[in-house]
């Protein structure tokens, strides 16, 4: 028996046969897809939505509520989860042409609302006008946040790193500087966040 299916029945079977609702049965079975794939394909979790849309045949909008659900119910720790799924976007974050903002595209909706419901206790506004995937916060905003959850040392490091990436002259090479930095931060964040979020990180990005 496989992985994939030793979690399933453990699951299914929990509370007796024909206890869990349908769209229990759909997130679980989307979690499980995220973690193990179909067929030898490898994880889903590091493949877009509109990716996994295809391949199962299954809207947009159905895929982001399932991994929304599964996520919740299914995932493990909420915060570890948070986490985990903010750093794996952060850690492909992109630096505005200008230096002044940090540009995150976050699908998954459970960073996402994580994320913007930190900013907005910190009273930050961030901004997502022209795409609700794309958050666009200032740093100082987002340090903030990431101050109250991540290693101290860790943060201090990219904060140095993101200020060096903001002085160099030409646009791209800030861009190009701040995305070394920023995954480097992301991978070392994780560690020193524990095995929870580590097990996040790494099902998203492939490895860390």
């Amino acid at each position: 028996m496989s992985d994939f299916e030793k979690v399933f029945l453990e699951n299914y079977l929990k509370f007796g046969l024909g206890s869990m609702p349908k769209s229990d049965i759909d997130a679980l079975v989307m979690h499980l897809l995220d973690v193990y794939g179909i067929n030898g394909s490898g994880p889903m979790a590091t493949l877009s939505n509109q990716t996994v849309s295809e391949r199962l045949k299954t809207p947009v909008t159905k895929i982001k509520k399932l991994r929304y659900d599964a996520a919740l119910k299914f995932g493990g720790r909420i915060e570890d989860q948070a986490m985990g799924r903010l750093l794996a976007a952060l850690s492909k974050a992109s630096l505005e042409p200008d230096g002044e903002k940090i540009c995150l595209i976050i699908e998954d909706s459970l960073a996402k609302n994580w994320l913007q419901g930190q900013l907005k206790i910190h009273q930050y506004i961030f901004d997502y006008s022209f795409n609700t995937e794309i958050v666009k916060v200032s740093s100082a905003g987002l340090f903030q946040v990431l101050e109250t959850v991540f290693d101290k040392d860790e943060l201090e490091k990219f904060k140095k790193g993101y200020e060096r990436a903001r002085s160099k002259k030409k646009a791209e090479d800030r861009v190009k500087a701040f995305k070394s930095v920023a995954l480097k931060f992301a991978e070392e964040a994780a560690k020193a966040a524990g095995a929870g979020v580590v097990t996040v990180l790494k099902a998203h990005l492939g490895s860390v």
